[in-house]
């Protein structure tokens, strides 16, 4: 699913700032922008969809 910043800026809008944000057990590592239109959020696991379409995880303790 691809969100904009903005639709996501709204989400949190109703959240307190102090609140940690999770990623599900992943860890965040950057924010990075590729491109005019696209910013990606990375993380310090290589996650990617196989030929089938599964999503695969490598990285420290997975």
């Amino acid at each position: 699913m691809i969100i904009n910043v903005g639709e996501f800026k709204r989400l949190l809008d109703e959240y307190d700032d102090q609140l940690e944000l999770s990623f599900s057990g992943l860890e965040y590592h950057r924010l990075r922008q590729k491109g005019d239109k696209h910013l990606e959020v990375e993380f310090e696991e290589k996650i990617f969809r196989d030929k089938t379409g599964h999503i695969n995880i490598h990285g420290e303790g997975h």
